[in-house]
């Protein structure tokens, strides 16, 4: 090392010029005489003496009184310790600067633009370790593989996780590439390259435009209105259209939109098979989490009272109702944002179907009329436990109460 670069050193570690290079000159001469380490030094012939205590005093040299004052450098194992503390202070200061620059600016708003994409990545890690119901996820093959730890954690915890994968490559299988088993609920496949993009908990979003994109930045989203519309990008964009090419599940998937339930189900509502539910979700009449179940009496959504066919997205955006029958009357759900209805739904679990015992007469017809749909004679509720809040024996996921 360089004495030029080690005077720097000593200087930041608080020594002025003047000190750093006369305790330098006393590291090549041992043991001299005041006047001579003005010589080999930069230290001016006035100022040597003031010099020498002021190092005495930090620990540096020791001074001794001869017939002219002479000074040697000291042990150096207080300075040596002094340097290495003062090195590790730089180095945690750097580290934190470092994390404070990456973090995004905390104002009084609920989105914040990051300048590094990998603040994202990071960010969204933690979210996911700290979810509580379901995660909207869609990202690379490379980014999935990152967070793979994280996600079977909060599969492990019975977080509900959809993934869907951008895979611009015809030869490569997203499931060799991923062990996605222990990891994913439901995994589906774009072909088209696609923005990085996180819903955790209809709350918290993270977004990132895709590699190719020419400005690279982040957007974090804490608020569950703006969420409410990059999940609706993924539902029509990322997931209603694109494939499913894993689950890992046997059994009914359980639904966290009650759109892609109504698409899979009202055809046999219509056609008057007896369909039980457990929902869980928001009671806005009690304001607490609470699961309810029972038969469905009743569709409804924009146009229904017309359609003969599966309802689209487009159809499901404006309203979207399902009603159960449960031990305490009528129950109705809605989706996410519902205000009217007596639940804002999380989960939604098809726990039984019933075939529909013969009639004579047309569901459509009735449906056309205005009516509620058929509801088959043996769809009744099971037992409940007392608040309407009952469990469905054989539902592949039992939502729990919440407190």
């Amino acid at each position: 090392m360089e004495s030029e670069e080690m005077q720097d050193a000593l200087e930041r570690a608080g020594l002025t010029s003047y000190q750093a290079d006369a305790y330098l000159t006393l590291l090549d001469l041992g043991i001299a005489p005041a006047v001579d380490v003005a010589k080999r030094s930069s230290v001016p012939m006035s100022q040597i003496y003031k010099v020498l205590d002021d190092l005495e005093d930090e620990g540096y040299v020791e001074t001794i009184d001869r017939e002219q004052l002479h000074a040697r450098p000291r042990d150096p194992v207080d300075v040596l310790n002094n340097l290495r503390s003062y090195s590790e202070v730089l180095k945690d200061t750097a580290d934190e600067i470092e994390d404070r620059w990456k973090e995004p600016h905390q104002t009084d708003h609920q989105m914040s633009v990051v300048k590094h994409q990998s603040t994202i990545h990071d960010r969204v890690r933690s979210s996911i370790a700290e979810a509580d119901h379901a995660i909207e996820l869609a990202a690379t093959i490379d980014q999935v593989e990152s967070l793979l730890p994280a996600l079977r954690d909060a599969h492990d915890d019975g977080i509900i996780v959809r993934l869907s994968v951008y895979n611009q490559s015809a030869s490569t299988n997203v499931l060799d590439e991923l062990d996605l088993e222990d990891a994913v609920l439901e995994v589906r496949e774009c072909e088209i390259p696609g923005p990085f993009l996180a819903v955790v908990d209809r709350r918290h979003t993270y977004f990132a435009p895709n590699d190719r994109s020419r400005d690279p930045y982040g957007v974090i989203v804490n608020d569950d209105i703006l969420s409410f519309i990059f999940h609706w990008y993924f539902q029509t964009c990322l997931w209603a259209v694109q494939p499913q090419v894993h689950t890992t599940r046997d059994g009914p998937l359980p639904y966290i939109s009650i759109e892609e339930f109504i698409q899979d189900f009202v055809e046999l509502y219509w056609d008057g098979v007896g369909i039980h539910v457990v929902a869980h979700g928001w009671d806005n009449n009690e304001e607490r989490m609470r699961t309810v179940s029972g038969p469905v009496t009743n569709i409804s959504y924009t146009g229904s009272e017309f359609d003969t066919e599966t309802p689209s997205l487009e159809q499901l955006a404006g309203f979207a109702t399902v009603e159960l029958q449960t031990e305490h009357g009528s129950y109705s759900i809605g989706g996410w944002g519902a205000v009217f209805e007596d639940m804002e739904v999380h989960e939604l679990v098809v726990a039984d179907l019933h075939l529909p015992n013969p009639v004579e007469r047309d569901p459509v017809d009735e449906v056309e009329s205005g009516g509620s749909g058929p509801r088959s004679a043996d769809a009744e509720s099971p037992s409940t436990d007392g608040t309407g809040s009952g469990r469905a024996e054989g539902s592949g996921t039992t939502p729990s109460e919440g407190s």
